[in-house]
C-alpha cells in the first residue's frame, strides 16, 4: 500500500459518512414540520414543510406529482396535503385540525401570485374551516373535493391521487392510498366508496 492509497481511502469514507450524515439530519426534521406548511406565513414554505396540521405519520405516502414546478408545485403540495388532512379527520368523525387545514388551503390558494387554482377553491376551503359541525363540514367538503378533481382531471395529474365515489353519500373525494376511508360516512361506514382510478 502506498503513502496515497490511505489517504484516498479516507476521502472515500468521509464522503460516504458526510451523505449519510446528511440524510440523519434531513429525516428528523419531518415531524417538527407537522406545525403546518402554511401556517401564519402565507406561502408554503416546501423546504420546510410538506405537509401541515398533524404529525408526519398520516401523511407519509402523499403524492407530489413531478410534473408541477416552481411555486406551482409549492402551493400544489400545499393544498392536497391539508386536504387529505380534511379527509382523514372527517373519514375519523373528527373536526380536529379541519378549521386551520381549511384555512391553510384558503391562504394558499389567495397568496399564489401564479394562480395555480382557482379562487373558488379558496372560497369551499373556507367553508370547510367554518363549518360547526361534522354534518356541514361534509356538505362543504363535497364541493371542495369536486373542484380539486377537476383540477388534477384539468392539469393530467389525475393518477397523482385515488379517486373514490361514495353512492350513499352521492360524493366523491380524493385519497393518497387505495384504502378506503369515506370521510361522508365516517367510522359507521369507512369502507362505503368504490375506487375510480
Amino acid at each position: 500500500m502506498t503513502d496515497k492509497q490511505p489517504l484516498k481511502y479516507m476521502k472515500a469514507q468521509i464522503f460516504v459518512l458526510s451523505i449519510f450524515a446528511a440524510g440523519l439530519i434531513a429525516a428528523p426534521t419531518l415531524p417538527a414540520q407537522a406545525q403546518g406548511c402554511c401556517g401564519g406565513s402565507g406561502m408554503c414554505d416546501m423546504s420546510n414543510c410538506p405537509m401541515s396540521g398533524r404529525d408526519s405519520s398520516s401523511t407519509a405516502q402523499l403524492a407530489q406529482p413531478a410534473t408541477v414546478a416552481g411555486q406551482q408545485s409549492q402551493s400544489f403540495t400545499c393544498v392536497f396535503n391539508n386536504y387529505l388532512h380534511m379527509e382523514t379527520a372527517l373519514a375519523n368523525d373528527s373536526l380536529v385540525g379541519v378549521a386551520d387545514d381549511g384555512q391553510a388551503i384558503a391562504k394558499t390558494v389567495n397568496n399564489d401570485t401564479a394562480n395555480t387554482f382557482p379562487a373558488t377553491v379558496a372560497q369551499q376551503a373556507d367553508a370547510v374551516a367554518h363549518a360547526s359541525d361534522l354534518e356541514s363540514a361534509r356538505a362543504a367538503f363535497k364541493p371542495l373535493s369536486d373542484s380539486l378533481i377537476k383540477y388534477l382531471a384539468d392539469h393530467n395529474e389525475k393518477d397523482a391521487y385515488v379517486k373514490v365515489y361514495c353512492p350513499m353519500a352521492r360524493a366523491s373525494w380524493l385519497q393518497a392510498d387505495k384504502n378506503v376511508k369515506n370521510p361522508y360516512m365516517g367510522q359507521a361506514m369507512s369502507g362505503c366508496g368504490e375506487i375510480q382510478n
